[in-house]
């Protein structure tokens, strides 16, 4: 995550256009509290009220809109960008850098990773393609893998571990046989030796 150029203190409602100093006081008076002006107050009224999360369809930053509120790993959330980069395994050479907003997933970025790395790579007069992606576990997703097979790139990701087996009875036939076709791969020889190299 790359820390956008903008507080959280400057979000406004993209419905009304009130600032959040004014929303949670207009939400006080609804609730009946009175003098609640005081920055305390409002931070206890924010906490203490239900579905206390910010979402991204709701707020918009006015002194940067493209940026996203992205919860930190120490669960405070800010303004936020999402970098990501593609590297060829054999030659080490980055074939594609990209800003993304952050709150899409790493499932979500990598088909547009891809696609701006085969742009690079027919601009650049190349001949040699993609033919694997080769990612961690955070970037798996049964349409991210069928979405890759269909530009032709085979997919080394290992699964998340979850805690009940997922039902795929509403999947579609090819959702079901990439998703299967990549699990095939994961437990194969190379993909222990293909992952290593990536985290390096």
């Amino acid at each position: 995550m790359l820390e956008a150029n903008a507080s959280m203190k400057s979000i406004v409602r993209r419905d009304t256009g009130a600032s959040w100093s004014i929303y949670l006081t207009r939400l006080a008076k609804q609730a009946g509290i009175k003098n609640s002006t005081a920055a305390e107050d409002l931070r206890r009224i924010d906490r203490q009220r239900p579905g206390t999360q910010v979402l991204n369809a709701d707020w918009k930053s006015l002194s940067d809109p493209d940026s996203r509120i992205a919860r930190k790993k120490d669960s405070r959330t800010h303004l936020a960008y999402k970098a990501e980069h593609a590297v060829d395994l054999d030659s080490e050479v980055i074939v594609a850098a990209a800003i993304h907003p952050a709150d899409r997933s790493d499932a979500q970025t990598l088909p547009d990773t891809l696609v701006r790395a085969e742009t690079n790579r027919l601009l650049s007069g190349s001949e040699k393609r993609a033919q694997e992606a080769v990612a961690d576990k955070g970037y798996h997703a049964a349409e991210t893998v069928r979405e890759c097979e269909v530009m032709c790139v085979l997919t080394c990701i290992i699964e998340r571990k979850r805690k009940h087996l997922r039902r795929r009875a509403n999947k579609s036939k090819e959702l079901k046989c990439a998703v299967y076709a990549t699990r095939r791969r994961v437990v194969g020889r190379r993909s222990p030796r293909l992952q290593r190299r990536r985290s390096e």
